[in-house]
């Protein structure tokens, strides 16, 4: 299944508040631009990126880079595109990104060369003295059209080309796809992964409850931000402190289908930040997917529901007025109707659908469930 990500440049925010709202929206990845030119011409390194990486790497985002080329080698010679790969390679080095780190061209400059593809060749060749292994190209979905641009060749490109106000990218094995420039409305570009290189899309553990973590697979296995409200999976117990290890400081047991208020996140450990959740009553659960689901529909994927048990529409989006079924005995809607929807929100700290017939509904999954 496709999953979102995002791609950020020096006009987006540093505040781990951002990047944790683009996760709460459904995100599962960010692009972080570094730099643009090279030595020898007029260098620029984004001087946000490093505190954005670390922002994005702090809710659990995935995160890859990007360059901007103007790189031209039948006007400066075939030398011009190693100097802003090297651009481009100290400054994820100064950055703290590792020789795996996911390394993108953004090919879309009207000063590279007809034959883009030449010139991108010596750009990640020179990656690849530093190096770097990962590589991807970003560009216009018209130039591959037009024959300029390549993807595949031996770098294995999987190819993210833009096209916007289409139903696809028109790019035929294409793994990626940027698709609008005000993603959810937060003003910034938002992008569908098809291939799971800007997502990091493993499939969370059912059978392995405590993995080997890292800082980049930490959010396939935790909830690494508050969704208000979860449902137990497997049976857990309430602890008195946050030793979820502890049989000593055991409380409540907790059976599968329970439904709890979370009130706060808190993170354990240095090297790893282990997510857990605290409860109203000062109690404390583990915030481990194998253990507990969020309660609310929350990504943007969801495109129709059936009501589980017997609920409210209303015509506003705080919910406050209860849309009239007339001639009914009740304004409840029944268990197995159907209904399309156009979006899910994030307000108040909770999920709505806006459905397609223009009304509101709950995302609780007690009284709705995904059909498509």
């Amino acid at each position: 299944m496709a999953r979102y990500f995002n791609d950020v440049a020096s006009y987006q925010s540093a505040l781990v508040s951002f990047y944790r709202t683009l996760k709460a929206h459904g995100s599962r990845g960010v692009v972080v631009k570094t730099s643009q030119g090279g030595y020898g011409g007029t260098p620029y390194v984004n001087q946000r990126g490093q505190a954005q990486v670390k922002a994005a790497k702090t809710v659990g985002l995935k995160v890859a880079l990007y360059h901007y080329g103007t790189f031209n080698s039948t006007r400066y010679g075939t030398g011009d595109p190693a100097t802003e790969a090297h651009l481009m390679a100290n400054t994820a080095k100064a950055w703290g990104c590792g020789k795996d780190t996911i390394m993108v061209l953004d090919a879309e400059d009207p000063s590279l060369r007809t034959q883009v593809s030449a010139d991108a060749a010596l750009f990640y060749t020179a990656l690849r003295r530093y190096g770097f292994h990962n590589f991807d190209i970003y560009f216009p979905a018209s130039w591959y059209w037009a024959g300029r641009i390549k993807i595949g060749t031996s770098f294995k490109l999987g190819g993210w080309p833009a096209s916007y106000g289409s139903a696809s990218s028109g790019v035929s094995g294409a793994k990626s796809w940027q698709y609008t420039d005000d993603w959810q409305g937060l003003h910034v570009d938002g992008s569908l992964d098809y291939g799971g290189q800007y997502t990091g899309a493993t499939k969370y553990a059912k059978k392995k409850p405590n993995p080997k973590l890292t800082k980049d697979n930490v959010d396939d296995y935790y909830y690494t931000y508050n969704p208000k409200r979860i449902i137990v999976k497997e049976t857990i117990y309430q602890h008195k402190n946050n030793q979820l290890g502890s049989k000593a400081s055991r409380g409540r047991k907790l059976v599968a289908g329970t439904a709890v208020d979370i009130a706060r996140l808190h993170f354990s450990g240095d090297s790893v930040p282990v997510p857990y959740f605290e409860l109203a009553n000062g109690t404390y659960i583990t915030a481990n997917r194998y253990f507990v689901k969020n309660a609310y529909y929350e990504l943007p994927n969801l495109k129709a529901i059936e009501v589980v048990k017997s609920t409210y529409l209303y015509r506003d989006l705080k919910r406050t007025k209860v849309v009239k079924r007339v001639h009914k005995p009740t304004n409840r809607w029944p268990k197995g109707t159907p209904f399309d929807v156009t979006k899910v929100i994030h307000v108040d700290g909770t999920w709505v659908l806006k459905l397609a017939n223009g009304f509101y509904c709950t995302a609780y999954k007690k009284y709705v469930k995904k059909t498509k």
